[in-house]
């Protein structure tokens, strides 16, 4: 793989990492909720998601996708209506007040759980499906080996997206403490919720072209 194609395809990936989406939003509310360190299965779940969608593009999905009239709007409306499901969860969560303790968190979050949340967030994420049905497979050089390219990408996308995902969980995690004294941590939760919410319509909405 040249060193350009590489430096091009971090800077995509590095893109969509720093820029807001559904899984930001999901990393600061485990951040918050979790802590750090159960955050970190948050990243694995983000990270696992985003390793078989780069399988299937490498294996075909990308064309099907592309090509399909009805493969990529099932997806989309599946993703809305889990966004949708997640949004309202924490709209009506309970308002645990001041009991929250970020050493001992009221909210139970199993790690299996917290995995099978962030990989349905991940997989079904609108910019990562977009960038793995379209864009992905033009950083593959056909005329080389495939799977050294697919190692060195595949590594790439791990380390940047999950360092990102820790970086939002820790700074909500920081932010955690204030949220409770000043017994605003239910507000947070309903932004998320909204967040949620608002997400899913832009993606059920948003035009295939």
């Amino acid at each position: 793989m040249h060193f350009d194609t590489w430096l091009l395809f971090s800077f995509a990936v590095l893109m969509i990492a720093i820029s807001p989406g559904t899984m930001a939003v999901l990393s600061m509310n485990h951040g918050i909720h979790y802590g750090k360190k159960r955050s970190l299965v948050t990243g694995f779940g983000s990270v696992s998601a985003a390793m078989l969608l780069m399988l299937a593009s490498s294996l075909g999905l990308g064309a099907i996708l592309s090509n399909a009239e009805y493969g990529f709007v099932i997806l989309k409306w599946c993703g809305g209506a889990y966004l949708l499901f997640l949004g309202i969860k924490l709209i009506l969560s309970k308002n645990k007040g001041q009991d929250f303790k970020l050493t001992q968190p009221k909210q139970k979050g199993t790690p299996k759980g917290i995995f099978k949340q962030a990989f349905t967030v991940g997989i079904s994420n609108p910019k990562d499906l977009l960038f793995f049905s379209a864009l992905f497979p033009q950083f593959i050089d056909m005329s080389l080996p495939q799977i050294p390219q697919l190692l060195i990408l595949a590594l790439t996308w791990a380390i940047i997206d999950f360092s990102f995902v820790m970086i939002y969980a820790s700074l909500a995690n920081v932010l955690a403490p204030k949220l409770t004294e000043s017994n605003k941590l239910h507000w947070f939760d309903r932004f998320s919720g909204a967040m949620f919410i608002s997400l899913a319509g832009l993606l059920v909405t948003r035009s295939n072209d």
